[in-house]
Parts: C-alpha cells; sequence; structure tokens
C-alpha cells in the first residue's frame, strides 16, 4: 500500500446513488450553502458533505439529515475561489 492509497481510504467510490445524491444536493448551493460533494460516513460508506461557511444558518440548518438515502455532513468550509 503506497502513500497515495492513503489518500483515498476513506473517500467510498460513487456509485449510482452517490451521483443523484450529488445532483439533487447541488441544488442547495447558493442557500448558505457554498458546495456540495460526496464523501465518508462515520461508518465509512458514501455520505453527502454540505460545506457551508456559517453551519449554524437557517438555510443550512434546515437542509434535511438525509439526500437520496445517503446521510447528510455538514462542514465549515468556502468554495475555492468563492470571493469574500
Amino acid at each position: 500500500m503506497s502513500a497515495d492509497d492513503d489518500l483515498y481510504a476513506e473517500v467510498p467510490a460513487l456509485d449510482e446513488r452517490s451521483r443523484h445524491a450529488l445532483t439533487v444536493a447541488e441544488k442547495w448551493i447558493g442557500k448558505g450553502v457554498e458546495g456540495v460533494a460526496i464523501g465518508a460516513a462515520e461508518d465509512g460508506g458514501p455520505a453527502v458533505v454540505v460545506y457551508a461557511v456559517d453551519p449554524a444558518a437557517e438555510a443550512v440548518r434546515h437542509l434535511p439529515q438525509e439526500c437520496e438515502g445517503l446521510p447528510v455532513r455538514v462542514e465549515t468550509g468556502k468554495a475555492s475561489g468563492a470571493e469574500d
């Protein structure tokens, strides 16, 4: 196992369900959400990761707990290249 393998160990495969969930979640961008991605849930399975500058913002708090059957995880973050 190389060092590069470690970088990808926690990134689940992007299957059809994950692709569909990402397509749905992309509609949330702009409502307090800077970006979305597929990442790992606590159990190692896929999750929709939502990046928000203020995770406590009302719009972010009202996001669903699941998207197309995948858990939703909110992270503090800002899309790269976004202006201040």
